[in-house]
């Protein structure tokens, strides 16, 4: 009775348009100004060039390359670079809890527009070009459980803006694995230990592959993912996630 009402209320009192990510009045409910400006000051941050995430300053070139951070020159990653919409710290990370943990589904084109905008403005992708975006799937459990993958919306958004094709089904997740947060990187890496595995070789051979995820944090469900697929076949791979976590 009472979604009755508040429907019926919402419907002769239409509520003002609010930012999607604070709360604030915005006009058209897109994100407000000062969200926006918080997040485009990111960018004028220093970058780890390989892995995407926002650096303190440990950043060097590697010889006359890239401007790569200390703990990427100590890994062989699977996937050529990575980049994020932003870091996974203050708005940013609260809109993901609320995304992934809250079930605000609504949030996926948002959290999407800031990761296409990364894409951009890496001029390398659109060198190579992308043939193929997959999200990191779930395992059929936590998928029961939580009743969507968020990095499956997020794929659907983003292959929209960027004007890729995503496919959700051929990256399969076997098992469920305890969580991730709080483990180390040997940890994170054991505890993936053959959860991912490709459903469907031929759609990725050959092809150069964009995975697509919520959150970056050591890089071991992107490594995990990204090495499967290469050795189904894939050309090159590629990470997109809506945040990472910043180096230290």
């Amino acid at each position: 009775m009472f979604s009755i009402w508040n429907d019926l209320l919402n419907l002769i009192f239409p509520p003002k348009p609010e930012c999607p990510f604070c709360g604030r009045p915005s006009s058209g409910g897109d994100v407000c100004t000062p969200c926006r400006e918080v997040l485009q000051g990111y960018r004028r941050e220093t970058f780890c060039e390989r892995c995407g995430r926002l650096s303190p300053g440990d950043v060097a070139p590697a010889g006359p390359g890239p401007r790569i951070c200390g703990d990427c020159r100590k890994q062989d990653w699977p996937f050529v670079l990575a980049r994020a919409g932003g870091p996974y710290e203050g708005i940013l990370k609260e809109v993901l809890h609320r995304f992934k943990y809250a079930g605000r589904r609504s949030l996926a084109p948002h959290l999407a527009f800031r990761m296409a905008e990364a894409f951009r403005a890496e001029p390398f992708f659109c060198k190579v070009g992308i043939d193929l975006a997959l999200p990191v799937p779930l395992s059929g459990e936590k998928l029961r459980h939580r009743g969507f993958n968020q990095a499956a919306l997020l794929a659907r958004e983003v292959g929209i803006l960027l004007q890729i094709t995503t496919d959700k089904r051929t990256l399969v997740k076997n098992f469920e694995t305890p969580p991730q947060a709080g483990l180390t990187r040997s940890a994170r890496q054991s505890n993936l230990a053959g959860a991912f595995s490709v459903r469907y070789p031929d759609r990725i051979r050959g092809r150069n592959i964009l995975i697509i995820d919520d959150v970056f944090t050591t890089g071991s469900t992107l490594s995990a993912v990204a090495a499967i697929t290469r050795q189904a076949g894939a050309n090159q791979v590629f990470g997109l996630t809506a945040a990472a976590v910043r180096l230290f």
